[in-house]
């Protein structure tokens, strides 16, 4: 096989969690282009739509799901409507998640709670269910979308950073226990400007710079990403050009500093 057709999607279908907007719109899209048909899920319907119509410009079959990743009763009709309406499964990408940042003597266990069920559960549950779908079509590939938060301390984090924490090391445990027929990967993305993001960037950091500034000067490639940035990564770990890549996070940050988010909460 040419080394460009590995990162084809010919004859696969994707569900993509997390689909509306953003990143997970983006891979969508993408994962369309290189030849997949595409089950998107996420809760705004008119936002799906307009994934949906992208996808099918690109002559692919786009299966709208309109649901709540938080909702565990959604999370096997998910699963089985996309096998039933689109013959199978055989990619996944866990792109669903979150949390806002807020002090620490405001993050209480409930908190942590929601955010671990949010960015961990969830996603664990929906590739259960996944599964053995995957396995009616050969193999299958899972991709969990975490973040640098998850690798890097910031503060204001500490319920997202350590659900996205365990998220990276979930994708270890489950990508020993589904091998060798099911890969399972994971990207930790930096700051990517999406419209999660986009509200906290005008504010000003410690210093009185604007956020968005300071987050790029400490950015070794000197800009914040795109969604883009993040989907063609998400090709080539769910596609056979990775083949051979298992259990692991790619960080797609443009080279993170330690400091890179400002002290917006002050001391206590």
């Amino acid at each position: 096989m040419a080394a460009l057709d590995r990162f084809r999607l010919d004859g696969r279908v994707a569900l993509v969690t997390g689909a509306g907007k953003g990143i997970g719109a983006e891979i969508a899209t993408v994962f369309a282009e290189a030849g997949a048909d595409v089950a998107i899920v996420a809760r705004t319907v008119s936002d799906l739509d307009e994934v949906a119509a992208t996808i099918e410009k690109q002559g692919r079959r786009a299966l709208v799901v309109p649901a709540d990743v938080m909702d565990a009763a959604a999370l096997p009709v998910i699963a089985s409507r996309t096998a039933q309406k689109l013959g199978g499964i055989d990619i996944l990408v866990n792109n669903a998640g979150g949390a806002i940042p807020q002090p620490f003597m405001d993050t209480h266990a409930d908190g942590m709670d929601w955010a671990f069920r949010f960015n961990v559960s969830s996603p664990m549950e929906m590739t259960r269910l996944a599964v053995p779908h995957m396995l009616e079509r050969g193999n299958g590939v899972v991709l969990n979308v975490g973040s640098m938060a998850g690798i890097h301390a910031s503060r204001g984090y500490l319920a997202y950073g350590t659900a996205k924490a365990a998220l990276a090391h979930a994708t270890k445990l489950s990508a020993s226990d589904l091998a060798p027929r099911i890969r399972v990967n994971a990207i930790a993305p930096g700051a990517v400007e999406t419209s999660a993001l986009k509200w906290y960037l005008g504010y000003m950091d410690e210093q009185g710079t604007p956020i968005r500034e300071t987050m790029m000067e400490r950015t070794l490639l000197q800009r914040n990403g795109v969604p883009g940035d993040v989907a063609t990564a998400a090709l080539f770990l769910c596609s056979d050009a990775s083949s051979w890549v298992t259990g692991k996070v790619l960080e797609v940050d443009g080279g993170w500093a330690f400091e890179l988010l400002p002290r917006t909460i002050p001391d206590l």
